[in-house]
């Protein structure tokens, strides 16, 4: 990493407010879409899950937070890659952008050996901590194991998709989404059920498991499709075989250090979301449901977040490659704006319709009643998330990333924590009250997002 002295930026290309906004829309919008397609598919599978029994949704629920837990490391280099190849390909220098995606890909897949070996280690400890309910455990196994062994297949598929949105198409990423989306919505049905719904034909009857294959199947047909491309070159960038096969160690050693700070912050995140299910199963399995839908919905509410902090995240880091920390600035103030107005709409949404959302999920009038006023707090929360996480691309895109974890370990564990603790332990508070927490959390990660944004170090940050 260099920490640039001051440098003279160069008067140069869109500085604009409605260009920038035109620039960051175009390169946003297929990968709000993209977002959005992975996280509908997503919720198609809670619900379809929701269909089998409470057990079966809470035991997804509490398999995908600790799958998420040991991640981590994708996050670590795929956090880096970001802005290594959106300054690089800024630069202009074609030879290290080839050079570190195929490194992006290759070092994920080691990592994705590491995590599938974690997992298979401590899944089944780390379930009981969570619950003795038998039937829980033995869903979420059943879901779990499946996914486990599959794990570097998405590693590799999400970096085929940064490689793609760090090189400014995001039309690429939007059509494999679109292709694992697809054959997930249809899968789902035809591997879950005995007979499929609407249809009435006879389906494998595999379950929860039905509902991880068609999961892995989508994504592995994703990947293959993205491979394709990016080893033929009808793209602004390819990758070869045989470089695939070559561990380089000074971009590896980017990619792990540069990624440190962003994944110690995603697994301070996930450990506490993680610590979070277990504090709400003192509330009963319905609440362990609920949970997972609210993760689900949360998700897909945020995709214009996910989709305009990439594009704003490529396009800081290669206004930066070029040292225009103008409109690096411009790009995040516009993105941020966007991102809250996009989001409240959703947000509101959400609010006025709650009860049928909720009746998606489940006919189970508890998991129902006791979702909506879940949802009208999840309301309130997401235009908190869509603005703070509009100022964070900065990091990202520089590749100073220790704001975002200090931001996180203040939010979570310092904020968070105590109240959720007092709420549970010294109040007694009801279910309803306790999601009220996340507000308090989310408004200490905007304060800390926008002291560092407000500090100088990340403009003359380069990699």
């Amino acid at each position: 990493m260099i920490r640039l002295s001051r440098p003279k930026a160069k008067p140069a290309l869109p500085t604009e407010k409605k260009e920038i906004a035109k620039k960051l829309w175009t390169l946003s919008y297929p990968t709000m879409i993209s977002f959005g397609l992975e996280s509908f598919y997503d919720i198609v599978d809670m619900a379809w899950v929701g269909q089998i029994s409470p057990e079966s949704l809470s035991g997804v629920t509490i398999f995908s937070t600790i799958y998420m837990l040991f991640t981590v490391l994708n996050e670590v280099a795929g956090d880096a890659s970001i802005s290594l190849i959106s300054q690089y390909y800024g630069r202009g220098d074609k030879e290290t952008t080839q050079r570190v995606a195929e490194q992006t890909i290759s070092f994920k897949i080691v990592l994705a050996f590491i995590s599938m070996a974690l997992l298979l280690i401590f899944i089944r400890p780390v379930m009981e901590f969570y619950t003795d309910d038998s039937k829980v455990i033995s869903e979420a196994l059943s879901y779990g194991y499946i996914r486990i062994f599959f794990i570097p297949v998405l590693f590799a598929l999400y970096s085929v998709n940064t490689i793609f949105r760090c090189t400014q198409d995001s039309i690429t990423p939007m059509k494999i989404m679109l292709i694992s989306a697809i054959l997930n919505l249809i899968l789902d049905p035809i591997l879950m059920f005995d007979t499929v719904p609407f249809l009435g034909i006879p389906g494998a009857g595999l379950g929860v498991l039905g509902a991880a294959w068609a999961t892995i199947l989508a994504s592995a047909a994703a990947f293959i499709y993205g491979f394709t491309i990016l080893t033929t070159g009808r793209r602004k960038v390819r990758i070869s075989i045989p470089g695939l096969f070559r561990l380089d160690k000074t971009i590896d050693k980017k990619l792990l250090f540069i990624g440190i700070p962003s994944g110690v912050q995603f697994f301070i995140r996930q450990l506490f979301n993680a610590a979070m299910v277990k504090f709400v199963a003192v509330y009963g399995t319905t609440a362990i449901a609920l949970a997972g839908i609210n993760g689900k919905l949360n998700g897909f509410a945020l995709m214009p977040i996910f989709g305009l902090t990439m594009a704003g995240s490529t396009l800081v880091g290669a206004a930066l490659g070029e040292n225009r920390i103008k409109e690096a600035e411009l790009v995040t103030k516009v993105g941020a704006l966007v991102n809250l107005i996009i989001v409240g709409s959703l947000s509101l949404l959400i609010a006025i319709f709650a009860r049928p959302i909720m009746s998606l999920f489940s006919q189970d009038p508890m998991i129902v009643d006791n979702g909506i006023p879940m949802l009208w707090i999840m309301a309130v929360d997401l235009p908190l998330l869509a603005y703070c996480f509009g100022h964070k691309v900065v990091f990202s895109g520089s590749g100073y990333n220790r704001p975002k974890l200090i931001a996180t370990l203040g939010s979570t564990w310092l904020v968070h924590l105590p109240v959720v603790l007092v709420m549970i332990y010294v109040l007694q508070v009801p279910i309803l009250i306790f999601w009220t927490s996340y507000l308090f959390a989310d408004t200490a990660d905007l304060l800390i997002t926008l002291y560092y944004y407000n500090q100088p170090t990340w403009r003359f940050n380069r990699v």
